[in-house]
């Protein structure tokens, strides 16, 4: 597809001198759909955004290039449009769209009902890409959530995530977490130097992250505490599983941690408060132990 190519047909709605120069010319991606909300005429700018050309996009419904996350809200355009002709207004929402590579471009959607042949009422859309200020905004978000000496998420990410698992439907017994405390390690810092501190850290995170398989999730609490959340495991797999990187530690080092399952009257962040204060009774039996409840 060329640049300045025109990727779409004649049709009356939009066949008028300067209008269809402006519709076929313009920088904006936008589109027709008829009553049916099947595409009858697009620009190149939208056939770019969609990452197709017109001749593969004729005759289709944007429904087959939607990211399936946003399929239910585009099933529910129509209601949508209705609702905001009544109020004399656009229709706008953030959808994406899925390019044939598996790519994806965010787009900020205004559709509009405009009166087609017979008096159909057809749809325009003009289409503001809005990928870059997504990905920006994801860039940040990433950077503000995770621990940049271990690539993990740090404590801001980690109770993100318990939000996350309060709203989910959490199934009681099926979710266990865990807090781990590395021994010693300010003596191994004093002694080693804290590069080699920043490596045991670093060699340590990578271990866990092997040994705990999605979707299990660790992260870096701080300093040199580290926190787990293991979905389908109940209090025996978690302690299996804290054996196992028990093993991976580095430089023969060792760690304390405390683990325990959801219980039914608790929230998340209250099992793990169980967890932590777990945590400290293993520490205060001495080095390499686990406890839960």
């Amino acid at each position: 597809m060329g640049d300045g190519e025109i990727c779409s047909e004649a049709v009356d709605p939009i066949d008028v001198g300067w209008f269809r120069a402006m519709f076929d010319a313009s920088t904006v991606p936008m589109a027709l759909a008829d009553e049916q909300g099947l595409l009858t005429a697009a620009n190149a700018a939208y056939c770019a955004m969609v990452g197709r050309s017109w001749t593969e996009i004729a005759g289709r419904s944007s429904r087959d290039f939607t990211h399936p996350d946003d399929i239910a809200a585009h099933h529910a355009m129509e209601t949508k449009l209705a609702a905001a002709a009544d109020r004399h207004e656009a229709h706008r929402e953030e959808k994406r769209y899925i390019h044939p590579d598996g790519s994806v471009r965010w787009g900020w959607v205004s559709a509009t009902p405009v009166t087609g042949p017979d008096g159909r009422t057809w749809t325009m859309a003009v289409v503001h890409d809005t990928t870059e200020r997504r990905r920006t905004e994801d860039n940040l978000l990433a950077a503000a959530w995770t621990d940049s000496l271990t690539g993990l998420l740090n404590r801001r990410g980690w109770e993100n995530r318990l939000a996350r698992f309060d709203e989910a439907p959490v199934r009681v017994g099926t979710i266990s977490l865990a807090v781990i405390d590395l021994d010693r390690f300010k003596a191994y810092n004093d002694t080693h130097g804290h590069n080699a501190g920043d490596r045991l850290l670093v060699e340590f995170a990578h271990g866990a992250v092997a040994t705990v398989e999605p979707p299990g999730v660790v992260a870096r609490w701080g300093g040199e505490e580290f926190a787990l959340a293991l979905p389908h495991a109940d209090g025996t797999r978690a302690a299996d599983l804290l054996m196992r990187l028990a093993a991976v530690v580095p430089d023969g080092q060792t760690f304390c941690a405390g683990h325990t399952t959801l219980r039914a009257d608790e929230s998340p962040s209250d099992c793990f408060a169980r967890a932590d204060a777990l945590l400290y009774r293993a520490k205060r039996a001495g080095p390499g132990r686990v406890v839960g409840d």
